[in-house]
């Protein structure tokens, strides 16, 4: 069981993820299941596997399950398929958005073309839905199914709102919930199911994947914007420079001051390297930035609130932590 202390080196790399054993299996088991695949996807999705990532998704699937218990094999076969279903999207991502680098590393599209791509992420998610039907997991495969879906209308919903400046915060709320919170949702709730929880403690913990998944991803959109290249392995301001108007630019296009020019350069898609840093800086002294902290913050709140019916256990504990270092990552 992993010790709560070791919380905030849990998202910093793949390194640091995998110093919980448990994880070690699940590194392990995905590796596995793409030496499976022929030559073509194997090392194409060997490339992504090794090239890191949090493994946020298993994790949380595991120490949910622990909350009730000691780990079993129905939680660990959970984990290994929350995972490559992460992984899937992430090289669907990759083909929709035209990513050339992810984690600082070759895309699979920009490697091999946008139909191995496509076909490998098809492969990912048929091996997800093997292990968790040759396994018997029809609960956590439910949950799962509901969140592949909700992620695909989400991903809908972000393209139809490109360049949309008049996008409200409950919208941005709703397209976030779809787009990340479902699936560290489903991730607590398949982790408590496989280990036996009753609903009413499915449902808290699912309350609070949801809310984690908010304080993530402003999180992630705050770093867009202020953070360091070289560790978030994508260029500065990406998100806002392919259109995706997120919850700082909708609070600085709410402040008078500076809506305006900000509306008129984002009409009209002007955003060379000059006209960004105006934006970062408008972010910074409108107090945009701030604003969207204190919202994650509350996020965070919200979900350690959520495990308040549970009992204490060290996986509690830890889960609770895990708000903080959510908080204050750096990629």
């Amino acid at each position: 069981m992993a010790s709560p202390d070791m919380a905030s080196a849990t998202i910093k790399s793949a390194n640091s993820v995998i110093s919980f054993p448990e994880l070690l299996i699940v590194e392990e088991r995905l590796r596995e299941s793409f030496l499976r695949a022929g030559d073509t996807i194997k090392d194409s999705c060997l490339l992504l596997l090794d090239s890191g990532g949090k493994r946020l998704r298993p994790l949380l699937t595991l120490q949910s399950a622990q909350c009730f218990g000691s780990l079993n094999s129905a939680a660990l076969d959970a984990a290994v398929a929350a995972e490559l279903i992460h992984m899937a999207s992430l090289i669907h991502d990759d083909v929709i958005d035209h990513s050339d680098r992810r984690r600082g590393m070759p895309t699979i599209n920009s490697q091999r073309g946008n139909q191995v791509a496509v076909l490998a992420g098809d492969y990912v998610f048929a091996e997800a839905f093997r292990i968790l039907a040759n396994k018997h997991l029809l609960t956590s495969m439910s949950y799962l199914v509901d969140a592949i879906q909700s992620m695909c209308d989400g991903e809908v919903q972000q393209a139809e709102q490109r360049y949309d400046l008049a996008v409200e915060p409950s919208q941005y709320f709703q397209r976030i919930a779809q787009k990340t919170g479902i699936l560290l949702a489903s991730c607590c709730s398949s982790g408590a199911a496989s280990a036996g929880a009753n609903q009413d403690a499915i449902e808290a913990l699912g309350q609070y994947g949801m809310n984690l998944g908010y304080a993530y991803q402003i999180i992630d959109d705050i770093l867009d914007f202020t953070g360091n290249p070289q560790v978030t392995g994508k260029p500065v301001a990406a998100d806002l420079v392919n259109g995706y108007i997120t919850l700082p630019v909708i609070y600085l296009l709410d402040k008078p001051l500076y809506r305006p020019w900000a509306r008129d350069m984002l009409q009209a898609r002007d955003l060379s390297p000059a006209n960004v840093q105006r934006i970062i800086q408008a972010l910074i002294s409108s107090g945009a930035l701030n604003e969207a902290f204190t919202t994650a913050l509350q996020c965070a709140q919200t979900a350690v609130q959520a495990l308040s019916p549970l009992s204490p256990s060290p996986s509690k504990t830890f889960l609770s932590e895990l708000t903080h270092t959510i908080l204050y990552r750096q990629s």
